[in-house]
């Protein structure tokens, strides 16, 4: 807990080891997938001749990546973190880590969400059969290790849109098998189809009947097509704010109105990393063109994105979002969420809760954004939930 809050962070990260592609990966699939960083190489990834994340190997994209290491504080807030963590990091996120860093900051209970796996699908010309295999190796790594403490640490389990019966299969067996609490999805297109495209319907119904979420997350540079960040990979400052915020919203307006949360009522939504300052203003402009362009027929929807957004989604917050307070005064705090991005160099551990804690809201606000909204979005019902019900 902290300062008497209890705290589930929707929206923690691992940082994969190699083991996840040299012996979680099918022996089949390991020519084809991710091969592990080689030394003096700027990308921490390759896959298919290709660096990872996207053109990481060139000049402007290292350059515009490398501006990050000297920014003030920069030194100061990595020497905060303690040695051993950062020694695991560099090789891997292990439980102990994790656990260790949650104790510090004062979380109870973290979603585990994937880092450079989700790079390994930034591709639309992937092969169905490697996207599954990249997915399988890593939801099965992360439920090993969320199992060291599995009150504690959640699975956040990652498939591939790129073969739609793949993705089913790999969600069923993830949450089935593994105990994830939601599927992740990438945030920008793949293969340019939009959330509303009919190819992923079979995605929708499956989690609905599973019973959990779907979390869209994005990253900072992909190859494929619709991506916007790949317009700007010599600037990071673009590529970073289109690949998370502003994909999100465009992921937001396309299950708002092309009929995804209408025709799943019982399916929650997360959008999460990309701030929550823009939501009213979004909510607001799909609301007038909904009004006089919605396709109702085609849609199958008669709600306004905004309805269907407070019944079914959460956008999380970053910790020292100014906005928040303006965002809760015109939408309410019910659809507001947390987290602490641990371990990414630009999270503020181990003082995120206090800079959250900083921002002015009432005690019951925080209770509801700190644990209320996430237990209801993953369905968790006490520190010591594993699944609800349990």
């Amino acid at each position: 807990m902290r300062d008497g809050f209890r705290v589930l962070d929707c929206d923690l990260h691992v940082i994969e080891s190699d083991v996840v592609w040299t012996e979680y990966l099918a022996p089949e699939l390991r020519d084809r997938g991710p091969v592990p960083r080689s030394q003096g190489d700027s990308a921490w990834l390759r896959m298919q001749g290709r660096a990872l994340p996207a053109y990481a190997d060139t000049p402007e994209r290292a350059r515009a990546i490398a501006i990050r290491y000297t920014r003030p504080g920069f030194t100061d807030r990595l020497a905060e973190r303690e040695e051993d963590d950062v020694h695991d990091l560099a090789h891997g996120t292990r439980a102990p880590t994790m656990l260790r860093a949650m104790d510090r900051e004062g979380i109870d209970v973290a979603v585990c969400f994937r880092t450079f796996a989700a790079h390994a699908l930034a591709f639309d010309d992937l092969d169905g059969e490697v996207a599954a295999g990249v997915c399988r190796a890593f939801n099965r790594w992360l439920a090993d290790v969320c199992a060291d403490d599995p009150t504690r640490l959640k699975v956040a389990a990652q498939v591939p849109l790129h073969d739609v019966d793949a993705a089913v299969r790999e969600a069923v067996y993830a949450v089935e098998q593994l105990g994830a609490v939601t599927i992740v999805l990438p945030s920008h297109p793949v293969r340019e189809r939009a959330a509303y495209h009919p190819d992923y319907e079979p995605v929708w119904a499956a989690a609905q009947a599973l019973g959990v979420p779907v979390s869209f997350h994005g990253i900072q540079a992909s190859y494929t097509a619709g991506a916007l960040s790949s317009r700007y990979h010599d600037n990071h400052v673009l590529g970073h704010v289109t690949g998370h915020p502003v994909e999100l919203m465009l992921t937001l307006g396309a299950v708002l109105t092309g009929g995804v949360a209408a025709r799943h009522p019982s399916l929650r939504f997360a959008f999460l990393e990309g701030n929550c300052g823009w939501l009213p203003w979004w909510l607001h402009a799909l609301d007038e063109r909904w009004k006089e362009y919605g396709d109702r027929e085609r849609f199958s929807q008669d709600a306004l994105p905004s309805e269907l957004f407070a019944a079914a989604c959460f956008v999380s917050t970053d910790v020292d979002e100014p906005e928040l307070p303006h965002v809760i005064d015109a939408l309410g705090d019910e659809n507001i969420v947390v987290s602490t991005d641990w371990p990414h160099d630009d999270s503020a551990f181990p003082h995120a809760l206090d800079e959250f804690l900083s921002v002015p809201l009432s005690d019951a606000v925080r209770r509801k954004i700190l644990w209320d909204n996430c237990a209801r979005l993953y369905r968790l019902s006490s520190p010591s939930s594993h699944r609800e019900g349990t």
